[in-house]
């Protein structure tokens, strides 16, 4: 069954001891941690859940006593039973659960791939079944909205890809990426994994976008610097957003520049010129403020060494913010 999987996490430590788990969004647990909630002293006779996610993607770990799961994508039914706290089911989108048989000391821990909203909950089974065959390809493994266009062959599993957008045959996207409403992807155009692309949002020929990149509303791409109606360069601008950084919402792009890796592109902000790993950068045209981490965070320079919150450390080399 697609999108349901059993996750075996690794054991630290003996059983004179005990022993310790660590569970690292992006890693172990297949997605970003936005919320994280725990059930307790349910009743032995309750039975919960009876919904699925149209987006939303879960990690379920029954981290004391024992409950079964039931899950079922509308074609074929498993149940699984959690009783081991070094182990957690995965649930994707468009998975409908039913959670029974609980003992009396079960504590169930769900981490979750974003916040809370109703519009992502399909609480009524048969609706859930409809909305799957009009939005969901099963056998391509990635969402399509019933109002989407997609040409390509090229996507990845997992990702969704919302209404009124349209994506050329020749595009290639990576897995889990979330293409929002009213988005145009050209043909010449690569896409790494975790991408968002929010609403508004047209991507040129020769722009390449690698992992865990976040594209705000109505970023604007330019892949030829110098246009003339109906004359074409020989070749568009390549242009590079790099690996984690983020592109604020209504900021420009223009063509030939890269990004690097973790920076951030201020709202509104016009980029002329490439810019450094871990730069924040705003204004017309946009200059540097400062830096921030790869958690996004502000860094804090103490004598030659800039830190993060999150205990991260960087230092200048060659002009650029390097990790140490």
């Amino acid at each position: 069954m697609e999108n349901v999987r059993l996750i075996n996490f690794k054991k630290i430590g003996n059983k004179n001891r005990g022993f310790l788990t660590a569970l690292e969004q992006n890693k172990n647990i297949p997605f970003n941690i936005k919320r994280i909630y725990y059930n307790y002293f349910t009743p032995v006779d309750i039975s919960r859940g009876f919904h699925a996610h149209k987006e939303l993607e879960q990690v379920l770990i029954c981290l004391a006593g024992s409950i079964k799961i039931k899950v079922d994508d509308g074609k074929n039914k498993n149940i699984y039973n959690l009783d081991n706290p070094s182990e957690g089911l995965y649930i994707g989108p468009m998975i409908w659960r039913e959670m029974y048989d609980y003992s009396n000391d079960t504590i169930l821990l769900v981490l979750a791939s974003d916040f809370y909203t109703e519009e992502d909950y399909l609480r009524d089974y048969n609706e859930f079944i409809e909305f799957g065959k009009n939005n969901y390809k099963s056998d391509n493994g990635y969402f399509k909205h019933d109002k989407a266009i997609v040409d390509s062959k090229h996507i990845g599993v997992k990702t969704r890809v919302w209404g009124f957008s349209h994506i050329l045959s020749e595009a290639k996207l990576g897995k889990n990426c979330n293409v929002c409403e009213h988005v145009f992807i050209e043909n010449d155009v690569i896409i790494g994994d975790n991408v968002t692309i929010k609403n508004g949002v047209y991507i040129w020929d020769g722009i390449r976008i690698f992992d865990n990149v976040f594209v705000g509303p109505n970023v604007t791409f330019v892949n030829d610097n110098h246009p003339r109606s109906k004359q074409y360069p020989k070749e568009f601008e390549k242009t590079r957003i790099s690996k984690g950084s983020s592109l604020g919402a209504n900021s420009t792009i223009l063509g030939g520049i890269e990004v690097g890796k973790y920076a951030t592109v201020g709202a509104g902000a016009v980029v002329t010129k490439n810019v450094n790993p871990y730069e924040v950068v705003v204004g017309n045209p946009a200059h540097m403020i400062g830096y921030n981490c790869q958690c996004g965070k502000k860094l804090l320079k103490d004598n030659e060494i800039f830190k993060c919150e999150c205990g991260k450390k960087f230092k200048k080399s060659e002009g650029k913010l390097k990790i140490i």
